[in-house]
């Protein structure tokens, strides 16, 4: 019997060379320090020529250190003709099974450029290649990497405390709530084969249309899987809003564009959309009631906005109950407060702001520290999580 094998893949541009450095040695370094994994590990890099280029030598040392090194070529094209990170992943799916490295004993965890894992996140693996019942494992994303307590970075506290809907809603047979996650996820790879990742065109969230196939296929095959990632929030409110665009995309190429999406998810995936686009109006139809004093109106909102606003205060609190101990710096209550309510405000202008513009290949969210922040990198993801500390 063929001994199990984890790849760890981080698929993206490469530009980011410095985060995504920061996580393939976060996975080389818990490789080395944790004992009694059930499986072989394997780190594959599969990024773009453009991406290889910004710093070779960072590439090559990744490679001396035992890291697999994959450039998509410019030539490579799908079946379908897929572009933007599809391709890529659709390069890497039609490279392992070259190498002879695809079946039911192999497992790929899937990582954003700047996904950095713990012993925590190791083990968790561990546990869920073993039981062997489930075929996909998702699990909960901390945020705490270079934090730095900007809008950007608080929001992304509320996307923690989402993670629990999200994880209850994929484990059921037929996903009711539209939760899907795109990083820190461990797919078998003969399901990853007969799904793959082609599609006609850019689809801007690879995620949500794998997601979608794989239940179509192979039914409720998602499991919970322990231990947490670690990752880092955009740095500036326009890449926030970049971010947050083409998740809207996404959304809307599903509605739009997936066949294999059943009737009642994608009344869920509406709805879910007509929530996000209602935040704005409803807002708007706050302040001009507050402004203007008009009474029956408050009423009648009051009933709704007490709930919302309760829900997303509860979000940032128990996302920073989440995250506290793994936090290099404390926040002022009032600080919290104004950079809680900006990054609330920026999320609520997205969907709108995704009408009126079109998420690009050319789009660039920047994921290396910037200078003006003087944060941990990835010797935060290396010494704080341990196995204790997982979900």
């Amino acid at each position: 019997m063929r001994s199990t094998t984890v790849l760890f893949q981080i698929t993206a541009i490469g530009k980011n060379v410095g985060a995504l450095e920061e996580s393939a040695r976060s996975v080389l370094y818990w490789a080395r320090h944790t004992a009694r994994l059930a499986y072989r590990i394997e780190v594959w890099l599969v990024v773009e020529p453009e991406g290889y280029a910004t710093s070779p030598a960072v590439y090559e040392a990744l490679r001396r250190d035992g890291v697999r090194i994959l450039v998509v070529p410019r030539s490579y094209a799908t079946p379908l003709g897929t572009s933007g990170k599809a391709r890529a992943l659709q390069f890497a799916v039609e490279r392992r099974q070259a190498l002879g490295l695809s079946g039911p004993a192999t497992w790929v965890y899937h990582q954003d450029e700047e996904t950095c894992v713990g012993q925590d996140t190791l083990l968790g693996i561990s546990d869920f290649v073993q039981q062997d019942r489930l075929k996909v494992g998702v699990g909960v994303i901390l945020y705490p990497i270079d934090w730095a307590g900007t809008p950007s970075h608080i929001q992304e506290l509320t996307r923690t405390y989402d993670d629990f809907r999200v994880l209850d809603s994929m484990t059921l047979p037929a996903n009711p709530t539209a939760g899907f996650h795109g990083s820190h996820i461990l797919i078998r790879s003969d399901v990853e084969d007969e799904v793959g990742w082609d599609s006609v065109g850019y689809a801007p969230a690879e995620d949500l249309t794998f997601e979608i196939r794989a239940r179509a296929r192979f039914g409720a095959v998602f499991g919970v899987l322990k231990g947490f990632a670690y990752e880092k929030g955009a740095f500036s409110l326009a890449d926030q809003l970049r971010q947050r665009r083409r998740w809207v995309h996404g959304i809307l190429f599903a509605l739009h564009r997936s066949r294999e999406l059943p009737a009642r998810r994608r009344l869920t995936l509406l709805y879910s959309a007509l929530t996000w686009f209602s935040a704005l109006p409803s807002t708007l139809v706050l302040a001009l009631s507050l402004q203007f004093r008009y009474g029956p109106l408050l009423i009648v909102t009051g009933i709704f906005t007490g709930f919302v606003w309760v829900s997303m205060a509860t979000g940032y609190l128990e996302g920073y109950r989440l995250h506290r101990e793994y936090l290099p710096r404390s926040i002022s209550r009032g600080r919290f407060l104004a950079h809680a309510l900006v990054g609330a405000l920026i999320d609520i202008l997205a969907p709108w702001y995704a009408l009126a513009t079109r998420p690009s290949l050319g789009d660039f969210v920047a994921k290396d520290r910037p200078a003006s922040v003087e944060a941990p990198g990835v010797a935060a993801a290396a010494e704080r999580p341990r196995a204790s500390r997982g979900a």
